[in-house]
């Protein structure tokens, strides 16, 4: 433990005042979000897909290599999607301009900045 942190804990104890600090991995994560749609130059079905930064995740059985187009969340979100489920193969970074015309491979997807 630092010096610091004796120093608050004791001047805390001492004031009659519990300091507890939250340690930085339990601090909330980024989240940021994907859209994808059935059909080129974002038509037909979508659907909105989230996730933590830096996690990867399979965008499902009903939509693995059915995405044809996809844009991020907002302008300054980046999204990486995959041709596998495991975030490998593949990849292209989607933000918040898109892309209209993808081929029917996507199964995964990252986000990587938010």
């Amino acid at each position: 433990m630092s010096a610091i942190h004796k120093a608050l804990l004791t001047a805390a104890a001492l004031g009659g005042v519990f300091v507890i600090a939250q340690p930085s991995y339990a601090q909330p994560q980024a989240v940021g979000s994907l859209t994808g749609w059935n059909k080129v130059s974002y038509q037909g079905v979508s659907k909105t897909w989230s996730g933590e930064v830096g996690q990867c995740h399979y965008v499902g059985d009903d939509w693995n290599d059915k995405i044809r187009s996809a844009k991020s969340g907002s302008a300054t979100t980046t999204v990486v999607i995959y041709e596998n489920h495991d975030c490998t193969g593949y990849a292209l970074s989607v933000d918040g301009s898109g892309y209209y015309n993808i081929g029917t491979w996507v199964s995964g997807y990252k986000v990587v900045s938010t």
